[in-house]
């Protein structure tokens, strides 16, 4: 799905990347619930920032919405799902500046 042309107004903006997301992981045996936590927060994210892709993320105010308290935690869970295929994560290694994720 290419993010830069869905269009995020409609009912299908709604459902579909947690839907694929879903139907992905029902077998896949290395996703949890903080996987899934994580997802959705980061798709709530991008919703708030008008489906823009990539979009900027705040590590703090993602751990909180996604209930992950270790920043071991956080960033294993990210960098996985990046690692899986579910993320495309881009550190910046910069506490002034943002790390950005598009969803794929």
């Amino acid at each position: 799905m290419d993010l830069k042309q869905f269009d995020w107004k409609s009912k299908e903006a709604n459902i579909n990347p947690i839907d694929g997301f879903i139907k992905s992981i029902r077998n896949d045996p290395r996703i949890c619930i903080s996987h899934i936590g994580l997802f959705t927060v980061l798709y709530h994210q991008q919703v708030e920032y008008g489906g823009q892709a990539p979009f900027p993320i705040n590590r703090e105010e993602i751990m909180e919405a996604s209930k992950i308290s270790s920043t071991a935690t956080y960033f294993k869970i990210l960098n996985q799902l990046a690692d899986f295929g579910y993320i495309r994560y881009m550190p910046t290694y910069n506490r002034m500046k943002n790390s950005t994720v598009q969803i794929i």
